[in-house]
């Protein structure tokens, strides 16, 4: 099954009740150049500032128990990949084809990897709320499905008209499942929807021969824009109080011989039954037995040349409205995958190493030591960014950085070196001074949210120096003049500017991608002073 990763990832997230952005979930896996593999998994949790750790523990009934209730794990001489969730007296596991499985703690013990990933529930950036998309977008259709039928109501139609519409609205609903399915947006009720019985299988009937009129247009779309021109059809059919709908219930006999030959191929020829499909079969034979409703006879049906106009008018529209939306859905998909690839070339570390190591070499020194180091002022890996407080651009250089220290506090060190105009008068400059002062005087957490609210979207540098006020004197001045002359003398004349050990980071690549080559850089530096 595709995507099989993204599935345990994302089941694994929902067990520990963390909920984030499936989309961009599924974009930043796919798109991680060592996916699909563990390492995958930790980069893509650590994108989304997620505590985890991978870890290779004993194989041991004590070890196990000392393990958290849900966990990603490796088993199989195959090295597949299963989420875990521990019981009372056995292991319950599901796999990345949807499937659980239920054994012993020995029976696991035996196949286990030893090889886990944990994660720890904390609030990200990321964090969506449960009504996500998909929710919303069903709140939407059924609010606009009751809206019709206040519309339709409004004209005081009867049980026959009523019914007819009303199973319209669910064939377009049903319709466009079927489309989504299609489209590759599965979801977990429609799967097991889809595969219920071992003779049930949507794929099977919907990527059959049969299931395509031609290389563009598929039955799928011909039901949806049945559905959709019938319930049109009937919005404007309801204000003739003279019509007797005899032109929608010829259409409505006119679909039975399809349905008998769609049951005839699923049963005989694909040897598979869709419940999709079975589910628009029966719709379109509920819509014939509400004819009898009808105070017509069936025997008696006139076609009526402003009924048929109007239903032509319909399909006619809802076939173009369907084919114009199911060309940008196309592109769309389209547009998703060439994302994939795209991050998935960008982020591979081998052509990025590539390009930083022929990057100039810079010396980084200058004769100071009161500029501000965040992190571990030891680590392999230094940051040295240039900024200014008034530069709009350095704001978001600067929460990118923040989530580097945050996720690489031992590894990481970031230099703050700022190129003010010498002017003291301007407001950049005071700022710059008095965060000097902060960080050698006070707390470097002070110092930390001091930076913070100087960088943050909606800064405003009077303020922040009304709350945090002037520095006390001019000591710092001689500071930010030295680091306005090593700009200088190295050419840095605009901010921000990103050194990483000295070389610049390269411009090919956004300033936010490095947290996806932190982990490489660090492992790079260890080998290299080993």
């Amino acid at each position: 099954m595709t995507d099989a990763l993204y599935y345990l990832l994302n089941y694994f997230l929902v067990k520990e009740q963390i909920y984030v952005n499936q989309e961009e979930l599924k974009l930043q896996l796919l798109s991680h150049p060592s996916y699909p593999s563990m390492h995958s998994i930790t980069g893509v949790l650590s994108h989304f500032n997620i505590e985890n750790m991978a870890l290779e523990v004993p194989k041991n009934r004590e070890t196990l128990f000392q393990l958290p209730d849900n966990f990603i794990s490796i088993i199989n001489k195959d090295k597949e990949f299963v989420c875990v969730t521990q019981g009372e007296d056995d292991i319950q596991l599901m796999y990345g084809d949807k499937k659980k499985k239920t054994i012993t703690v020995n029976e696991f013990i035996d196949i286990w990897g030893g090889i886990i990933v944990v994660a720890e529930k904390e609030a990200t950036e990321f964090e969506t709320k449960k009504i996500d998309t998909k929710t919303l977008l069903n709140g939407l259709y059924f609010i606009s499905s009751f809206v019709l039928l206040a519309i339709f109501s409004y004209h005081k139609p009867t049980l026959f008209q009523v019914s007819h519409f009303i199973l319209s609205i669910i064939g377009i609903y049903v319709s466009s499942l079927i489309v989504k399915h299609e489209f590759g947006y599965h979801s977990k009720t429609l799967d097991k929807f889809c595969t219920a019985t071992e003779t049930s299988s949507c794929d099977a009937v919907l990527n059959s021969e049969a299931a395509s009129i031609s290389s563009f247009f598929k039955v799928s779309d011909l039901s949806l824009i049945y559905f959709v021109g019938l319930s049109l059809s009937w919005l404007f059919l309801i204000n003739f109080s003279a019509t007797n709908f005899h032109t929608i219930s010829i259409i409505s006999l006119l679909s039975l011989p399809i349905t008998i030959y769609s049951l005839y191929y699923q049963y005989r020829i694909v040897k598979k039954w869709c419940p999709l499909c079975l589910s628009i079969v029966a719709i379109l034979w509920l819509q014939c037995g509400a004819l009898f409703l009808n105070q017509a006879s069936l025997f008696n049906l006139q076609l009526n040349i402003t009924d048929a106009f109007i239903l032509f008018i319909s399909f006619l529209f809802s076939t173009t409205l369907w084919l114009f939306i199911k060309s940008l859905l196309k592109d769309q998909q389209q547009l998703k995958k060439l994302k994939i690839e795209h991050y998935k070339f960008k982020r591979n570390f081998e052509l990025f190493n590539a390009v930083y190591s022929n990057q100039k070499r810079f010396d980084t020194t200058i004769d100071s030591n009161l500029e501000i180091v965040l992190g571990n002022k030891n680590a392999p890996l230094h940051i040295l960014i240039v900024t200014n407080p008034s530069c709009y651009y350095c704001k978001e250089a600067h929460t990118d950085l923040e989530k580097v220290l945050h996720n690489n506090p031992d590894d990481v060190s970031v230099t703050i070196r700022f190129n003010v105009a010498s002017n003291q008068d301007m407001v950049a400059n005071k700022v710059a001074n008095r965060i000097l002062e902060i960080y050698n005087n006070e707390s470097i957490e002070d110092c930390k949210k001091a930076l913070h609210e100087v960088y943050k979207s909606d800064a405003n540098l009077d303020k922040w120096l009304v709350k945090w006020g002037e520095a006390s004197n001019d000591s710092y001045r001689k500071v930010l003049d030295i680091q306005q002359k090593w700009c200088h003398h190295n050419n840095i004349n605009f901010t921000p500017a990103l050194l990483i050990n000295g070389k610049q980071y390269p411009k090919e690549y956004n300033r936010s991608d490095l947290n996806y080559f932190i982990e490489d850089l660090i492992e790079l530096e260890n080998d290299n002073n080993m």
